[in-house]
């Protein structure tokens, strides 16, 4: 499996690394600071030795793929150099960021909520989540708690934990899908300040400030219970 600098450091823009297999457009390499495709985040795009890389995704082995625009002139063994699309990954590093950063408000405001659901794109997120009434009163306050949120320029972390870890932090166990993660030996997590911490893969910014302003720009019914937001941020 390839070396994730990516979890390493996620402010990491370009990299070398080297060609393990090459299938048509896709390239596989032994380390990456690529994000593939998971988690509700899209795959990083950016050059691996200035061939587009145009989506990067997990196959069914687990192996991290690099699509690129064409097939590439160099072969395997080769040392190449990745460049990230900085700009389009540090907009979805601060939406991700906002996702945690609503999940800890609508926690807090109406207990454990259970998050249904979330997904984010280049320019906006969503969250989906168990609530049986959401109004536009409710809608506002929730915006400008997540804004509070933003403005205390909290530390956003990131730590690897054993399942015996986890075992001592009931607040996880509860809001996890045990089956999803039963496979991993060793489990990431991601919290802000003291306000939140969820079992979480994906890249983030460093502080809530970071983030900029969160605009809840749409709410839908998704069912009975389920509510969704969609945000953006400026």
């Amino acid at each position: 499996m390839a070396e994730k600098l990516f979890w390493q450091d996620q402010y990491l823009k370009e990299f070398e690394g080297r060609v393990i297999e090459i299938r048509g457009k896709e390239v596989i390499l032994d380390r990456t600071a690529f994000y593939a495709r998971s988690g509700g985040q899209p795959g990083d795009t950016g050059e691996i030795n200035g061939i587009k890389v145009v989506d990067t995704y997990y196959d069914d082995k687990g192996n991290i793929v690099h699509l690129l625009e064409k097939e590439p002139n160099f072969k395997v063994g080769d040392i190449v150099k990745g460049k990230i699309n900085w700009e389009r990954r540090y907009k979805i590093m601060k939406l991700h960021t906002a996702l945690h950063i609503l999940s800890a408000v609508l926690n807090n405001m109406f207990g454990n909520v259970k998050i249904t659901g979330s997904q984010i794109y280049e320019d906006r997120a969503r969250i989906d989540f168990d609530l049986d009434k959401l109004d536009d009163e409710l809608v506002k306050k929730i915006e400008e708690k997540a804004n509070e949120i933003v403005n205390k320029d909290l530390p956003v972390y990131t730590k690897f934990i054993s399942k015996e870890e986890l075992e001592n932090m009931p607040q996880l166990k509860r809001l996890m899908d045990e089956k999803r993660y039963e496979k991993y030996d060793v489990l990431r997590i991601v919290g802000i300040g003291d306000i939140d911490v969820q079992l979480d893969g994906g890249t983030h910014v460093r502080s809530t400030k970071e983030v900029g302003k969160i605009k809840i720009i749409g709410k839908e019914n998704k069912g009975k219970n389920n509510k969704r937001l969609i945000i953006t941020i400026d």
